[in-house]
């Protein structure tokens, strides 16, 4: 059978128009997805962008709070808020902000437990900073001492003992191995308890810290006196004294001389 020319030139030319056809729905239908997709990218971007918004408010309110409840006496005003910062990650990372360790709410102590100083003469421009937390029990309490950047340069606990600390300055007297005062070499802390004064040095040479006890005038008094005490004769013997058989033996000596 033979194949009429025109027929030919007839599908030769609708077939070009149905494979356009098919490629133009394609492209539509591509299209279409590609929009659906975005509206959908971008509703969860913006969903959990929005979230993450939501989220970062509530911690820095739920921060906020924290650090309100943490400082809660006006005496506190005057740690300066960098130093505050460093206190609240301290607690923070330890899970201390439970209540496990706290800042005393009592004013008049409150005043006693933080104090400032160049604690290791790095010779800096900052302060390095010491606080003192409390246990939840209300008996105990933990030293920190850490730089103007927030690293700790000590840590000490105090079982069933709440003390006060007081910074002095590089050169002020203090005991150090004997009771003879000398100048401190570096700033430092008196921490004092109900029973004892100590201070605490860094020693350099050593690249640590020290206590020191601080004596009492009435320790020293007791000291000197003991002191001068061992310093007298008290333990020399007296000469022994002659027995019978020695003193007949003398007696015989003289009579023959």
């Amino acid at each position: 059978m033979k194949v009429n020319q025109t027929d030919k030139n007839l599908d030769s030319n609708q077939k070009p128009k149905s494979n356009k056809k098919i490629i133009l729905i394609i492209f539509s239908i591509l299209a279409v997805i590609c929009v659906i997709t975005f509206i959908v990218i971008k509703y969860v971007y913006n969903k959990t962008q929005e979230d993450h918004n939501n989220q970062i408010e509530l911690s820095f309110e739920e921060k906020q709070a924290a650090m309100a409840n943490l400082f809660s006496v006006a005496e506190y005003d005057a740690i300066p808020n960098n130093y505050k910062e460093h206190i609240y990650h301290f607690m923070e990372y330890n899970d201390f902000l439970d209540g496990t360790y706290f800042l005393t709410k009592i004013s008049d102590r409150a005043k006693k437990v933080f104090a400032f100083g160049d604690f290791t003469s790095d010779n800096n421009d900052e302060d390095d900073m010491a606080i003192l937390l409390e246990s939840n029990d209300f008996k105990s309490s933990k030293l920190v001492v850490f730089n103007h950047k927030g690293e700790l340069l000590y840590v000490e606990d105090y079982e069933y003992d709440l003390p006060i600390i007081n910074s002095f300055k590089v050169g002020s007297k203090i005991f150090m191995d004997d009771i003879k005062l000398v100048p401190s070499p570096c700033d430092g802390l008196i921490i004092k308890t109900e029973y004892n004064k100590r201070a605490l040095v860094y020693n350099k040479k050593a690249k640590k810290f020290e206590t020191y006890h601080q004596f009492s005038q009435d320790e020293i008094d007791s000291i000197e006196n003991e002191r001068e005490y061992n310093e007298q004769d008290y333990y020399e013997e007296e000469p022994p004294k002659p027995d019978s058989t020695m003193q007949e033996d003398i007696f015989t000596i003289q009579e023959v001389s």
